[in-house]
């Protein structure tokens, strides 16, 4: 071997060795189980905005379709959901309990989806005497409203017990005739195309693994190439389908306290998640308000 040539060899050797070195401090791409990237994450993310319960007078509450959240959304001819819950609960089981319902993975995809399209607001119960003597012994709480401000029949989750599919149903309920195409049909789409934009980055995550492994391999370089090329152009058709996707769709903006899954802000914690990342107009991590 010319010297040049071992020169580059120890070189990319190096260059390879620093890379899995970062690669291993970071948790590795492919050694153990695969941890949803952000991007993907904050696609199907469940975002609430706290919110003031309605006026109490002489212990009489207001109806909750009279906050300002519900009518601003009526007024757009949007959906909206609040979830009432009580602030005053230890934190723990509370985390448990809405990881359960507003789950991080494949399984939680659709209902994030759907809740995408609702103006979501969370409201503290426990602030407000009469609230919480009426709602109390109801809570956890979920409240929809259709696009006329309609109050559909509300799902409780009493004793902290997660039903997905209960939340799921009256989020159907609620959009209909509200989105073209019909919600349920939009969120299974779609989930569909964030799986498989996942299939994507993990794939192009294997490809820089090898890549960086190969050294100084050009035979290993040259097909860890052409994957990294592959995945590149399937990640590209991919975005283009769900910037066409969402496109059709009209995304009120989100809130700012995120909910459920790996949650990098406690409960409790206003200012919550950025809300940046994809919120209806592709990947470009802009807000959507909806209008």
């Amino acid at each position: 071997m010319r010297p040049i040539q071992l020169f580059l060899a120890v070189v990319l050797a190096l260059l390879a060795a620093e890379t899995l070195e970062a690669q291993r401090r970071m948790g590795g791409r492919n050694r153990g189980p695969w941890r949803r990237p952000e991007e993907i994450t904050n696609r199907v993310a469940v975002y609430f905005r706290e919110v003031r319960g309605p006026e109490t007078k002489d212990g009489k509450v207001a109806d909750l379709g009279t906050i300002p959240l519900v009518r601003e959304a009526a007024a757009a001819h949007q959906v909206a959901v609040l979830y009432l819950h009580d602030g005053a609960l230890e934190d723990r089981p509370v985390r448990t309990f809405e990881s359960a319902l507003f789950r991080a993975d494949v399984r939680g995809d659709e209902l994030g989806i759907k809740l995408r399209l609702f103006h979501c607001g969370q409201i503290d119960i426990s602030a407000d005497p009469a609230l919480q003597d009426r709602f109390g012994k109801k809570a956890p709480l979920f409240v929809a409203f259709d696009k006329s401000g309609k109050e559909l029949r509300p799902v409780s989750m009493t004793g902290m017990k997660p039903n997905p599919t209960a939340l799921e149903s009256l989020l159907d309920r609620a959009s209909r005739g509200a989105f073209k195409p019909a919600l349920p049909s939009f969120a299974k789409k779609y989930g569909k195309l964030v799986q498989d934009l996942e299939k994507v980055l993990k794939q192009r995550a294997a490809a820089e693994e090898a890549q960086a492994e190969a050294g100084g391999d050009r035979a290993k370089q040259n097909k860890a190439n052409k994957q990294l090329e592959a995945a590149g152009e399937a990640e590209q058709k991919l975005l283009q389908e769900e910037q066409e996707l969402l496109a059709e769709m009209r995304f009120p903006e989100r809130g700012s306290k995120r909910l459920g899954g790996r949650r990098p802000n406690r409960r409790g914690n206003r200012a919550g998640n950025t809300g940046k990342g994809n919120t209806g107009k592709g990947n470009t991590g802009k807000g959507n308000a909806g209008g």
